[in-house]
């Protein structure tokens, strides 16, 4: 996948269970990677404690990628690397299928897209797709002008032309054409996708002003896709690389949805940089699995973003730690589907201790932070400000908010209506500050008056269990795919992408938003649309962004937390030793 410009779920190691618009990212995936700061030259751990990164930072203290000029790699070679889940659904546009985990995995074969972006959040045109977007005005409506690559194809021999663009829109414009998509995105308020000269040639006309442009066609679908059935189900326990593009495609049998492994090879149908690994591996591994593999020289690298992983894997002979950043929002998502009543979830917010999860969450890692309170911007943005609508750890004031929504403490718990104030944490995985994050929960929740039950699953149903909404309460959040904070917002906290969960006001908030053509200005109201959301509704809550430590061999080049540039597969390879 390119430059996503949503965002993707979170909740394992290195990119673990994240989505894309902004997609998911979970428990201890949330602890995953995302932007280095060193490299430590001897394979062993520095015990020095890293800083989160606030206002002012130097961006290039916030990745490491052990960036090599590729002339002087090795050709060939084969990278193994762990996920903590892989598909089902590997139709990474979907509800269901848009982890950080399918993402990151699915990125290796499908990169058709309009941009790229560095590591700063700059967008670039991806020359291996378009020749040119020029953006322009007919009367009182914005128009983009797009010029495709014309060797441009997916894999099955389709060209990548008008009819694509076509397809892409017709698929993402509206949420009630049966897609199961996950936001709408930039592609509501486009009018027209035309032809014009050529095939390679179209022209986009919109209804209403839309920003940031470059939010357009990050991503290219297949024209099969807008098939409703295979857009949704097709892609379960199939990855269709016919249906994709990029400098890898899925080896013979690739999938083993037995051994759970995804195995991608050079792609014969790709015209840009030929990669220089002819193979890479991803198996599906629970955390202590990954963690016994990496000791065991069966895969090349591991997030190390929890004590457990960090404490085991630091002294590996051979690797190295690369530390950075995580660009990653959340820890509290309060499902409004389930947990329906807002004044139970806004006393969730309000009683929950914050801070000792997140210590909890980074004990023993050489890391500190303060607590985040956005979802849409990571604390060293110049748009950040805290929205989390109060005071940390505050068990007065979650009463007072039950007790005004006629709850009566009855024994330990709360109860209206002769329910009791009650609600299940869902845990994925095995590792054990996922675990000691649930039990500190449940005890804080207990002070409160709210009987909290740990629902335990498994790494590999997180892509299910979230996508499908089925879960109360999880410890996960998601992947701050771009700086822009615009789709984001509208994706987090427009009522229609939530059931209803919202209100008119701030959808009409939101709608006065995306028209706003200064990026600070629009930034900036994003900022309060988020601070009034979470005050009404409280169900995305802020515990944590978090560092992104792997440890990697040290002769791997050109891959690691890398903030928001997504990994350029075709320059990963292996140093001369």
């Amino acid at each position: 996948m390119t430059a996503n410009t949503a965002y993707t779920a979170s909740s394992h190691e290195a990119t673990k269970n994240s989505f894309s618009r902004r997609a998911l990212i979970g428990g201890t995936a949330a602890l995953g990677a995302v932007g280095l700061l060193s490299a430590c030259g001897n394979g062993s751990a520095s015990a020095e404690k890293t800083k989160a990164a606030g206002a002012g930072a130097n961006i290039k203290d916030l990745y490491n990628i052990n960036a090599q000029d590729v002339n002087s790699l090795k050709k060939g070679g084969t990278l193994r690397l762990p996920s903590g889940s892989i598909g089902p659904n590997f139709n990474v546009y979907t509800q269901s299928g848009n982890t950080g985990d399918n993402t990151n995995v699915m990125s290796t074969i499908g990169q058709a897209g309009l941009w790229l972006m560095d590591f700063d959040g700059t967008y670039t045109l991806n020359k291996d797709f378009a020749v040119s977007f020029t953006p322009g005005k007919s009367g009182d409506k914005i128009q983009v002008a797009i010029k495709l690559n014309p060797k441009a194809v997916f894999n099955d021999g389709t060209p990548i032309n008008y009819k694509a663009l076509q397809s892409t829109w017709n698929i993402f414009k509206s949420l009630d054409n049966g897609y199961n998509i996950v936001s709408s995105g930039i592609y509501e308020f486009v009018e027209s996708v035309e032809k014009t000269e050529d095939d390679y040639s179209v022209m986009v006309t919109f209804s209403k002003p839309y920003y940031p442009l470059q939010s357009l066609f990050a991503e290219i679908l297949h024209p099969a896709m807008e098939d409703v059935e295979l857009f949704n189900n097709g892609f379960v326990d199939n990855p269709h690389p016919e249906y994709w593009a990029g400098p890898f495609t899925l080896a013979d049998k690739g999938w083993d949805s037995t051994a759970k492994t995804f195995s991608v090879v050079p792609s014969d149908k790709w015209w840009g940089t030929k990669p220089l690994l002819e193979k890479i591996v991803f198996t599906q591994m629970e955390s202590s699995a990954a963690r016994a593999a990496f000791k065991n020289d069966e895969i090349d690298a591991i997030g190390a973003n929890t004590s457990a992983s960090y404490t085991e894997v630091k002294s590996v002979a051979g690797a190295e730690l690369r530390k950075g950043t995580r660009l990653y929002a959340g820890g509290l998502d309060i499902n409004p589907r389930r947990v329906k009543d807002a004044a139970l979830r806004k006393a969730i917010f309000a009683g929950v201790n914050r801070e000792a999860l997140a210590k909890i969450q980074f004990q023993g890692l050489p890391y500190e932070e303060s607590i985040p309170g956005s979802m849409l911007h990571m604390p060293f943005s110049p748009y950040y400000q805290d929205n989390y609508p109060t005071p940390n750890n505050s068990v007065s004031e979650a009463q007072k908010i039950l007790e005004a929504a006629g709850y009566a403490k009855k024994g330990d718990y709360y109860e209206k209506d002769g329910q009791k104030a009650s609600c299940a944490v869902v845990v994925f995985g095995d590792d054990p500050t996922t675990k000691g994050k649930a039990q500190t929960f449940t005890q804080q929740m207990k002070d409160v008056g709210i009987e909290i039950r740990i629902d335990q699953r498994a790494d590999s149903e997180f892509a299910s269990v979230l996508g499908n909404w089925d879960y109360d309460i999880s410890f996960s959040g998601y992947g701050v795919s771009t700086p822009d904070a615009t789709e984001a917002t509208k994706q987090f906290y427009y009522s229609e992408n939530n059931d209803g969960n919202g209100s008119k006001e701030i959808d009409a908030l939101i709608d006065a938003m995306t028209v706003m053509e200064d990026d600070k200005a629009r930034n900036l109201a994003c900022n309060e649309i988020e601070k009034k959301h979470m005050a009404e509704f409280a169900f995305l809550g802020t515990i944590t962004n978090g560092p992104d430590f792997m440890m990697a061999k040290k002769t791997l080049a050109n891959y690691g937390p890398s903030l928001y540039k997504s990994t350029d597969w075709t320059a990963v390879g292996w140093m001369n030793s």
